[in-house]
């Protein structure tokens, strides 16, 4: 037999092998058409690997001429240099390296497979086993009446009506949950004008906290609630003004009272100093007296020594009262500082407190602006009571080779990858017999 010859014959049989693979598979070519078709834009993982036939050393040669050849063995391994992943191109074609483009978009994987085969076997004279599995498939794109338009992971078997689900759902079917989102707009808007009135009468109050006058209505507190809810908001503020103004007045009050007690308790100790300075005079004189009488022989030295111990202890006395008198001056310049430091303190939290409200209040009214301008865009869209919704139509926009074409949709019709499906609101059949009324 020739080498053309077996080679058509191995390739038969590698057909006639692919046919019954086929058949144990999927029963017949028309069972086998329902295998999901490959799509431009899908990532394919292909894994090629070589069939040898190599023979078979297991056993030593025995001697002698006419001994026959060893049996062959089937070996296979992979081809690194041939596998990888690679893209349906957007000609619809995947491009392999010694191979070139091999046409996949529209056709099942196992067509494509049986294509690689065939091109292994003609470049490589020798037969291989294909491997390819979906790595990446192209997303499903939402657009139209729906909550959130965009891209979405494509699933096999995918329908219409889980890609509308994805995209939550057609606004015109849910008017109930739009309704309720209104709802909580406006919610949200109540929150933010609550926050802002409070925090413009508490403006007001710190305004006439800190420069001792009576908290006045501003004119943007008026405009938001009304004259006589902002009368009655500043009254009640200005009641907490007047409570934190109570207890700093007490606590005021008791470092002043603190103050006037250490100011007596230095008066009483100036006089005991000035006593003490009376009877240290008075003993030094009389020291001076009795050193003169005991020099001139007069007076013993004892007692001499006894009016200098007396005048020394009485100076002692003294020196400690000093003493005490300095310590207690330097406590009633600590509680007059401290008195300062607290009125200091105070001024100043007020301004930090107003420059913080201040800087609240402009937040406040840009969200307040932004919640209220939202609130009423979304009422004004929130379908009225009574009014007739029309009709969900599916439109898919599916791209064919160069051809895109558009196929209206039912909700159970399945979607493939790539796909835009676009939501929109027709007419309804009751509305449409009264334009043609109209029209005629």
């Amino acid at each position: 037999m020739s080498l053309n010859r077996w080679w058509e014959a191995r390739r038969r049989g590698a057909r006639m092998l692919g046919t019954l693979a086929l058949l144990v598979m999927g029963g017949s070519p028309a069972v086998a058409g329902v295998e999901p078709l490959l799509r431009v834009g899908d990532r394919l993982k292909v894994t090629f690997f070589e069939m040898m036939e190599v023979p078979d050393t297991s056993e030593p040669e025995k001697a002698g001429p006419r001994e026959p050849a060893p049996p062959l063995l089937q070996t296979v391994y992979p081809r690194v240099d041939l596998s990888g992943e690679y893209a349906v191109e957007p000609g619809g074609q995947v491009v392999l390296p010694l191979f070139g483009a091999i046409d996949a978009a529209g056709r099942p994987a196992s067509a494509f497979k049986a294509d690689l085969g065939e091109a292994f076997d003609r470049l490589f004279r020798r037969r291989c086993n294909v491997t390819v599995s979906m790595v990446h498939r192209a997303p499903i794109y939402v657009v139209g009446v729906v909550r959130n338009p965009g891209s979405f992971p494509y699933a096999p078997g995918m329908m219409v009506i889980q890609a509308v689900a994805l995209a939550g759902g057609d606004l015109e079917n849910g008017a109930p949950a739009q309704a309720i989102e209104t709802t909580r707009e406006q919610e949200r808007r109540d929150g933010a004008r609550d926050r802002l009135k409070g925090l413009l009468a508490r403006k007001a109050v710190l305004i006439a906290e800190r420069d001792g006058t009576v908290a006045v209505k501003s004119p943007a507190l008026r405009d938001l609630i009304g004259t006589d809810a902002a009368a009655a908001l500043l009254a009640s503020e200005q009641r907490m003004v007047q409570l934190r103004a109570q207890n700093l007045a007490i606590a005021r009050g008791a470092r002043e009272r603190a103050i006037a007690a250490i100011h007596d308790e230095i008066d009483l100790l100036r006089q005991r100093v000035a006593n003490f300075d009376a009877q240290v005079k008075v003993r030094g004189e009389r020291l001076k007296m009795m050193e003169a009488l005991f020099a001139r022989q007069v007076v013993e030295n004892e007692r001499v020594a006894d009016v200098r111990r007396d005048y020394v202890d009485m100076e002692g006395r003294r020196r400690d009262i000093e003493i005490l008198l300095l310590q207690t001056e330097q406590r009633q310049e600590i509680a007059k500082k401290a008195l300062e430091q607290g009125d200091l303190e105070r001024r100043l939290n007020l301004e930090r407190d107003l420059t913080q409200v201040e800087t609240d209040i402009q937040q406040t009214e840009r969200a307040y602006v932004a919640l209220n301008a939202t609130a009423a865009l979304m009422a004004r869209t929130n379908p009225a009571p009574g009014r007739e919704a029309g009709t969900v139509v599916y439109d898919v926009i599916r791209r064919t080779g160069d051809a895109t074409e558009t196929v209206r949709a039912a909700e159970f019709d399945s979607l493939e990858p790539g796909d835009v499906l676009r939501v929109r609101v027709g007419p309804t059949e009751k509305a449409k017999a009264v334009d043609q009324v109209a029209e005629k």
